[in-house]
């Protein structure tokens, strides 16, 4: 089947593709989205869902910028999805306590972060007497001192891809699940589109948003080196009252839910495209969290599982347009698909549009030029 006249076509249905083309319908474009599994069927809907620029930058740059201001793009976003849709996507300003055990750990802790500070950014020092009535005081004895980041949040990433997915099919996106897509359409040096299992679908403009499967064209005449990144995650229920904060340190981070439940994460393995959750990983999550919150060491054991990020050579996402004419991405966002989809829906679909926006070349797939074709 061929659609003709679409203004654009998008690969991938995770939070990434569905917010984009919403936001490109929302702007008067006809879209099609195509994705091979259901919206959300991978990274998406296994991440845990924080928003925590500050705590994983240690240096300023255009990536910590961007991350940011998606982070400042989630109130007004969430309410809007609400209203649109129904559905509330659980975003909370939780906060996130980062805990030190060592003494020499916890002075590099602490200076890792004081640029931060000296940009007025809130970043709290917790010390030893402050500790023990932190997370209804459920931290272990261990912490020696901590970091205290009160704008960090949490988002329910299911119901948020539940969310934009509805949301761009509402404003006209087709959306076409199921169906993969085989290669990119180009045409004397232009993409026209992308052939599909069901055939062909021409479009003025492209977008690669694919995730860990951004590199399926391997007729590309340029390289896309975004490769799987596997991540595991333990979901554990608690006893009493739900934690109040993100919980985190050098090995894991344990996630609140309101429901008392927490999430246990995360590893990072270059196994390719397999997605078995482990025990190895299981017994260290488990083991990492309970070294901050001993009581966890009584929780009930839910669930386990495992997604693939799209990682890159140098960890940052691919954004913007290409070499190719009418080929744009949206992907490689490794660990912060969640995080920063809003503000990547705005970027790129200023791109498209040709309106000014914020300068995106620190993350143009140009920048892997003379990279291998696949990584």
């Amino acid at each position: 089947m061929t659609r003709s006249g679409l203004d654009v076509v998008i690969v991938g249905g995770g939070v990434i593709g569905c917010a984009l083309a919403a936001e490109l319908a929302g702007r008067g474009q006809s879209v099609a989205l195509v994705e091979r599994d259901k919206p959300g069927a991978e990274a998406s809907g296994a991440a845990a869902g924080m928003l925590p620029p500050q705590v994983e930058a240690r240096v300023s740059g255009p990536f910590f910028d961007l991350a940011l201001e998606s982070r400042g793009l989630y109130p007004a976003w969430a309410r809007r999805l609400f209203e649109e849709t129904d559905i509330d996507v659980g975003f909370r300003r939780t906060g996130l306590l980062y805990c030190g055990f060592e003494e020499t750990e916890t002075e590099s802790l602490f200076a890792s972060y004081a640029w931060q500070r000296s940009l007025g950014l809130a970043v709290e020092e917790r010390h030893l007497s402050d500790l023990s009535s932190e997370i209804e005081g459920r931290l272990s004895s261990e912490v020696r001192r901590a970091l205290f980041f009160p704008e960090e949040a949490v988002v329910d990433p299911r119901r948020l891809t539940r969310a934009v997915a509805l949301s761009a099919e509402q404003r006209g996106v087709r959306l076409q699940t199921g169906i993969a897509a085989l290669r990119f359409r180009i045409e004397n040096g232009v993409c026209r589109g992308v052939d599909t299992e069901s055939g062909p679908i021409e479009a003025h403009a492209v977008v690669d948003a694919a995730g860990a499967w951004a590199a399926f064209d391997s007729g590309l005449p340029l390289p896309v080196p975004v490769q799987p990144v596997r991540g595991q995650i333990v979901e554990l229920a608690i006893s009493g009252r739900p934690l109040s904060s993100i919980v985190r340190s050098a090995e894991a981070y344990v996630v609140p839910r309101p429901d008392g439940t927490v999430l246990l994460g995360s590893t990072e393995e270059l196994v390719g495209f397999r997605k078995e959750v482990t025990a190895e990983a299981v017994e260290h999550l488990i083991a990492a969290a309970v070294r901050m919150i001993p009581s966890l060491k009584s929780a009930r054991f839910l669930s386990a599982w495992a997604g693939l990020r799209p990682g890159t050579p140098d960890g940052l996402p691919v954004l913007g347009d290409s070499p190719v004419r009418g080929l744009y991405f949206a992907t490689g966002h490794f660990r912060n698909g969640i995080l920063l989809a809003p503000v990547t829906a705005k970027l790129v679909a200023d791109v498209l549009l040709g309106v000014p926006t914020r300068d995106l070349s620190p993350f143009s797939v140009a920048r892997f030029s003379g990279a291998l074709r696949a990584v």
